[in-house]
């Protein structure tokens, strides 16, 4: 299922129809309840589903898991692979006014002995390119 997701992916063409894009799976994201599994997959030498030694295919052993109790609350089987985001803009981050380091606003209560922080950060998150991207509804 993974290698039919990776050639899914690798499939995929520009905006135009032309040329392939060619993103290369580098995460898996997983739900929690698949978490325990993904791990025992990647780090197998072997292939844990198979009952002899079929060897795990290199390129599952260098996806890097991400797991997100999120994700549980829409399916507890689907996951998703992603492309690096140095192959292809897949989701993009942005800050506010380009302030990318928190903000820290401090308060005193001279007479109280009292320090106050407060911390904020500004940011915003969207899917850029659906290409980067591979869902797989599991089972």
């Amino acid at each position: 299922s993974l290698g039919l997701a990776r050639a899914a992916m690798r499939k995929q063409k520009g905006i135009a129809g032309q040329g392939y894009l060619d993103p290369q799976p580098r995460y898996l994201i997983v739900p929690v309840a698949l978490e325990t599994l993904a791990e025992q997959l990647i780090a197998s030498i072997v292939d844990p589903s198979k009952g002899n030694d079929t060897p795990n295919l290199q390129f599952i052993r260098n996806l890097t898991l991400v797991a997100d109790p999120r994700l549980d609350a829409s399916s507890a089987t689907a996951w998703y692979l992603a492309a690096s985001p140095n192959q292809i803009d897949g989701i993009l981050r942005v800050y506010l006014d380009g302030q990318r380091q928190p903000t820290i606003i401090e308060n005193t209560e001279f007479k109280r002995d009292v320090y106050g922080y407060k911390v904020r950060i500004d940011f915003g998150v969207g899917v850029i390119d659906h290409r980067a991207l591979h869902k797989n509804p599991g089972a």
